[in-house]
């Protein structure tokens, strides 16, 4: 594992703290861990800093804590995490591409369909029934007696992208999460799951996805949910429970959805709804 120091020779960073901490893990900043690193990505979220290894621009003002390791850079800090999470957290991409599915086959309480993939470090619970084409990516967490249909993608990357102004290619941001289906999940064709980038993208007891839905990276949707068809909910979104939402309704991104929500049809949600709400429209409005 690398030392502060480490990191900060190779990105050129400034270091103000202990240089020789070892760092064992990336992590969130919903998850700060003393031997982790995270990062900030504006002035918004200095507050949130507890501890661990944080890494920050060097635009941004902030008070040294306690037990609180800074990573100061001149550049993008998106960027240069990135390249650091590439460097020495991300697993090598023959480590999404290897098929352990006959291991599954081997539990007679699931009915898994031909031409599966499901990707090694992968949990499945009893009643599970897994339909063909369905690819379960590394890591990801299924749970007992969920239903998965024919060319679900459960685990992929999500689009956490940063222009690098040296060589003008955007630059992806390592997803290194996870997709946890809770109970009684079911999840209609075509669909896909994005697994988390930092933490993990969560769908929980009960909910039920309809067809071709697009649920980003780092969402949590909440306990008995109805996702119709042909929806996109973005990235790190909450969608409360026993929420329903209409044929190709679209969520902005870091939205928070109460609980007992009706989202119509079409509907474009551009802003946080409140719990027992009927939004519909385009940008969507309450319900008069």
């Amino acid at each position: 594992m690398p030392t502060v120091q480490e990191i900060a020779s190779s990105f050129n960073l400034k270091i103000v703290g202990s240089p020789t901490t070892e760092i064992v893990r990336a992590t969130s900043l919903d998850d700060q861990a003393e031997d982790a690193i995270t990062w900030v990505k504006s002035a918004a979220f200095i507050e949130k800093i507890e501890k661990g290894i944080v890494l920050l621009s060097a635009d941004l003002n902030f008070e040294p804590k306690p037990g609180v390791i800074y990573l100061v850079t001149a550049d993008s800090p998106k960027l240069v995490f990135s390249n650091i999470l590439k460097t020495y957290f991300s697993p090598p991409v023959d480590y999404y591409l290897l098929n352990d599915v006959e291991k599954h086959r081997t539990n007679p309480n699931l009915k898994i369909a031909d031409f599966v993939f499901i990707g090694q470090n992968v949990s499945i619970g009893n009643g599970t029934v897994i339909f063909p084409n369905v690819v379960i990516e590394a890591n990801s967490i299924i749970g007992q007696n969920c239903v998965i249909k024919s060319h679900v993608s459960i685990g992929t990357e999500g689009l956490g992208l940063e222009l690098n102004p040296e060589t003008g290619i955007l630059e992806k941001f390592p997803q290194l999460g996870k997709v946890i289906f809770e109970d009684f999940v079911e999840i209609g064709p075509t669909s896909t799951v994005r697994r988390g980038a930092l933490k993990n993208t969560i769908v929980r007891k009960g909910t039920k996805i309809g067809s071709m839905t697009n649920i980003g990276h780092n969402c949590d949707i909440g306990e008995n949910c109805i996702l119709t068809a042909g929806i996109v909910v973005s990235g790190s979104s909450k969608v409360g429970n026993h929420v329903f939402i209409g044929v190709n309704a679209s969520i902005r991104n870091a939205a928070n959805i109460g609980s007992h929500v009706q989202i119509g049809m079409g509907s474009v949600v551009v802003k946080d709804v409140e719990d027992h709400t009927t939004v519909i429209g385009n940008p969507a409005k309450v319900k008069g």
